[in-house]
């Protein structure tokens, strides 16, 4: 295979801007067999290698996050912190089908192009309202797997030089991720897909420890259905046109409706509750000392709490929380797009570590079996890895009862609660403790003391 090549960028118009550096890859072959052309990734880094070129954080994004993990997750960054630069060489690449840069709906159609052997930006890039014609992938490009991020990540890790991952780690998305990642690469140079099977006492493990926040190892018929409700929202939009939409008409009303209905599946019945109630009016949209790095997450991300704020005025305002809901929607808009987040979703569907892995658990008897059965070989493998698996106690989307299942499927793994009223989004909120967790675990690893 040809070398990949370092371009200066960007590669999609929400990617302009970004602070992040970009690698083409000549070919890449999908989990699905399909094999595509000058594929893209972006990527950022912190930190500098050290000589064994092993003290490796591999963080993995969530759904609507990009390669920009110091600004997203910027309580868990610095000296002395969970992800702290000058101990550790931290990489984040932005997942297949995000519209910040790597290969999705939004880049060049059948992958970049090249003249005399330089980079060519595709016009859309800088001038997206200004194209009449498709020059991306649009509703073309191929279905993806959380499987194809990690490979295509494993790219971008062999051109740092990466030899070992001292630990990966995501929430919600990239917690499925980094779950993935010692199933696909037990090993620095996999013989086959099933080669944690096979692993030997000789072998040395690539990923040397993980920690899932928030995630599940399957997703959920609650989840595939959330899933395809916002889908619906975004087709139903007429402007939506079976995804041949121009840049400048966009379906916005449907990409505002499926983030909305998201957001609901980040919180819980009680969180909205305490801050909205029936009252009305938009003074309460953003509260003293809420989270920007949460709110660049994927998910709503503001701790709410009771506002003082807000009174009871004209019944003709709308309640508090539509504002809520339609603030969201429409700050949404800016940052993402519709095809993308269609893409995304479809690979959260997709996403079962189970799936052509079912000869890996013997003698089982149903899909519960088969899920214990996969999960086991990460705590019985000679190459196994650490493992630190965090549950939000009010997660509503991935509940506690599939984290569960995947401490007790991998022995010696760690469970630890991370107590929380607000739902899903206490992964973006509770960070005292998400960091008091992971510090700790980290401070366990064998030549990774604290």
């Amino acid at each position: 295979m040809a070398a990949p090549i370092e371009i200066p960028g960007p590669t999609s118009p929400l990617a302009v801007g970004l602070p992040q550096r970009y690698l083409v890859l000549p070919t890449f072959e999908l989990e699905t067999g399909e094999v595509l052309r000058q594929v893209p990734v972006a990527f950022q880094t912190w930190g500098e290698l050290d000589a064994a070129r092993t003290n490796v954080v591999l963080v993995c994004h969530p759904i609507s996050g990009n390669a920009n993990a110091a600004e997203w997750w910027e309580p868990l960054f610095g000296e002395g912190r969970v992800l702290d630069p000058t101990r550790y060489f931290i990489v984040c690449c932005n997942a297949i089908g995000s519209p910040y840069g790597t290969l999705s709906p939004l880049t060049r159609k059948g992958g970049e192009l090249f003249e005399d052997g330089r980079w060519v930006c595709a016009p859309h890039v800088h001038a997206p309202l200004e194209q009449d014609s498709e020059t991306w992938w649009g509703p073309d490009l191929p279905t993806t797997t959380v499987r194809d991020d990690v490979r295509l990540q494993k790219h971008v890790l062999d051109y740092l030089g990466v030899q070992q991952l001292a630990c990966v780690m995501g929430g919600s998305m990239g917690g499925a991720t980094a779950l993935e990642w010692p199933l696909c690469f037990p090993v620095r140079t996999p013989a086959s897909r099933d080669a944690l099977l096979h692993a030997t006492q000789d072998d040395t493990p690539y990923v040397r420890s993980i920690v899932v926040l928030a995630a599940s190892p399957r997703h959920s018929a609650w989840c595939i259905a959330w899933c395809e409700i916002q889908r619906q929202a975004i087709t139903a939009d007429t402007r939506f046109r079976g995804g041949h939409y121009l840049l400048r008409e966009p379906p916005s009303g449907g990409l505002a409706a499926a983030r909305m209905c998201a957001l609901m599946t980040y919180r819980q019945p009680q969180s909205l509750e305490r801050r909205f109630s029936r009252l009305r009016g938009k003074s309460n949209l953003a509260q003293p000392g809420e989270s920007q790095a949460s709110s660049l997450m994927e998910e709503g991300g503001e701790d709410i709490t009771p506002s003082p704020n807000i009174t009871q005025p004209q019944a003709r305002e709308q309640y508090a929380v539509q504002s809520y809901l339609h603030h969201h929607g429409a700050k949404f808009l800016a940052r993402f797009d519709a095809l993308c987040y269609v893409h995304l979703s479809d690979k959260l569907d997709a996403h079962d570590v189970t799936r052509d892995r079912t000869a890996w658990a013997k003698d089982a008897q149903s899909d519960a079996d088969v899920l214990r059965g996969v999960l086991r070989h990460l705590g019985t493998s000679p190459v196994k890895p650490h493992v630190l698996v965090l549950s939000v106690t009010s997660d509503m989307l991935y509940t506690p009862e599939e984290q569960m299942c995947i401490h007790k499927s991998i022995p010696g793994s760690q469970l630890v609660h991370i107590e929380s009223t607000e739902g899903h989004d206490g992964f973006l909120i509770e960070y005292p403790q998400i960091q008091r967790a992971i510090y700790a675990f980290l401070a366990q690893l064998k030549g990774a003391a604290l």
